[in-house]
């Protein structure tokens, strides 16, 4: 963790840059569900000096305006109502970039749990502090972190400016002169050889790691993405297991690890991961999503259908709602109906649900108004209600003449006819 404390390193209150000269234009956004907590927060935030504080209650609500503008400072409560949680905001920013390194991230949890997988998890908040807590507390914890951003303010601005040479540099600097920043300096080189292509190079550094710390989970996982890089897929595997093994939160090595067998054409072991990962966080729609997209290919259509079926309730009534993932789930229950696996009532009441949002969030594109209809129609010749499917498509034809769906070309209109008995 970066909340170390560092002989030398004085009080906040102490040093000239904390003064509130220097805070005055600095963004903190403070995310917390409960009235009482934001209010204290925001009261322990004024009298350092901060003034540009902006409050949300939700993690969603959060995530919109961190990807909208910059902060310096982000306070989170980890468990919000809602579908985005405090470690969900801090992993989908700093993978988006939206809050690069020089941004400090302060989890703040009533959850006793975190402390035990905190120091294991792949995204670390730069602190945390278990509630309830004292005000000194606070304000000692994010006095350590101010200092720590100064100490890597060199190598953050090298990282935002992809000058990994001067990343390297700054990271044995830091090294040499503050001891116990050197887990996070030697993760700072080994991204850098990375990032530059030198992936022998960075496969050696993360390998002289593990040797004296074999706990390092990261740097397991450093080790396969140079490997993955190289190909040497089943190398790589075998270190993103052990890196599962160390943390059972670091999600992407679950991603990466699936990537691997995918390479290796080992489609079961992929979707077994993905499972796996799911069951760890269970409320990540790409996951779900690819999940699907890998039992289509096995042809796994129950798993399919179960797949789609979490990325819809995970999306619905959100901007990222899509026609697309309605045609995922419709599909994948029409194949399901098809394999004689399952013809229930309830299968043919998801399909109905799932068909009528479709309709309704795209009913002003006559495209996913024809491919509406003509996936309803391919479910009831499936399961052999042919007049139904007549009937179907004789209202999707009065849609195309007013313009309301998008024209079949000649060989598809008589194509369908035919499979339906009209010519």
């Amino acid at each position: 963790m970066a909340d170390i404390s560092i002989p030398d390193f004085k009080n906040i209150n102490k040093k000239e840059e904390n003064s509130r000269a220097s805070v005055e234009n600095k963004r903190v956004l403070i995310v917390e569900d409960i009235g009482e907590m934001r209010l204290m927060l925001k009261s322990l935030m004024t009298s350092l000096g901060y003034s540009k504080i902006d409050i949300e209650p939700s993690g969603q609500a959060a995530l919109k305006r961190i990807l909208d503008g910059r902060y310096d400072i982000v306070l989170s409560d980890y468990n919000l109502g809602g579908s985005v949680d405090g470690q969900q905001l801090l992993e989908v920013t700093r993978k988006t970039y939206a809050l690069d390194h020089s941004t400090i991230f302060m989890m703040i949890t009533a959850d006793t749990a975190y402390e035990a997988v905190v120091s294991v998890l792949e995204y670390q908040p730069d602190s945390y502090l278990v509630k309830p807590f004292p005000p000194e507390a606070f304000m000692r914890r994010l006095g350590r972190v101010v200092q720590q951003k100064k100490a890597f303010h060199n190598l953050n601005q090298a990282r935002l400016h992809k000058d990994w040479d001067k990343v390297i540099e700054e990271a044995k600097y830091i090294m040499s002169k503050h001891a116990p920043y050197e887990s996070l300096c030697l993760k700072s080189i080994g991204e850098s050889l990375y990032a530059k292509g030198e992936y022998k190079q960075s496969k050696t550094h993360y390998m002289l790691i593990t040797q004296k710390h074999k706990n390092l989970a990261w740097a397991y996982y450093g080790m396969a993405l140079s490997e993955m890089a190289m190909e040497q897929y089943p190398a790589a595997a075998k270190n993103l297991e052990t890196t599962i093994n160390l943390s059972r939160h670091f999600l992407s090595a679950y991603d990466l690890l699936a990537d691997a067998y995918e390479k290796m054409e080992n489609l079961d072991q992929a979707k077994n991961i993905l499972i796996s990962v799911l069951e760890v966080s269970p409320r990540s729609p790409e996951r779900s999503k690819r999940l699907g997209d890998i039992s289509i290919k096995l042809q796994d259509w129950a798993a399919a259908e179960q797949a789609y079926s979490r990325v819809i309730r995970l999306n619905r009534d959100t901007i990222n709602e899509t026609v697309d993932m309605y045609y995922d789930h419709l599909q994948a229950i029409t194949n399901l109906i098809a394999s004689g696996h399952d013809n229930s009532k309830t299968l043919n009441d998801k399909f109905k649900r799932s068909l009528t949002r479709l309709r309704i969030i795209g009913k002003a594109s006559p495209v996913a108004v024809t491919n509406s209809f003509r996936i309803e129609v391919q479910q009831y010749v499936t399961r052999n209600h042919l007049g139904e499917a007549i009937k179907t498509w004789q209202n999707w034809h009065r849609l195309i003449q007013e313009g309301k769906a998008s024209p079949l070309s000649e060989a598809q209109e008589y194509t369908l006819k035919k499979r339906l008995g009209l010519i």
